[in-house]
């Protein structure tokens, strides 16, 4: 990626994926209570490991603001 347009387009498509992961994650759920706690536990895995990659990246650029700013927006909504 060159410029903040590219990334901004790629966030977006991430973005969409999300969302649809989620819907099919209500639906996985609706249909199959008893796989609740299997996707809420794959939720918990890829946001621990999300937030775990931005820490690890953070320190090694050695520049903390991305995280910062993921912290921040997590906690506070902002």
């Amino acid at each position: 990626m060159n410029n903040a347009q590219e990334l901004k387009q790629d966030f977006d498509e991430t973005f969409r994926r999300l969302k649809n992961h989620m819907e099919e994650s209500f639906s996985m759920i609706e249909n199959n209570p008893a796989r609740r706690d299997e996707v809420i536990d794959l939720w918990k895995d890829y946001i621990q490991a999300f937030t775990t990659y931005a820490v690890q990246s953070s320190e090694q650029h050695n520049n903390r603001d991305i995280y910062k700013a993921i912290t921040r927006a997590l906690i506070f909504g902002k």
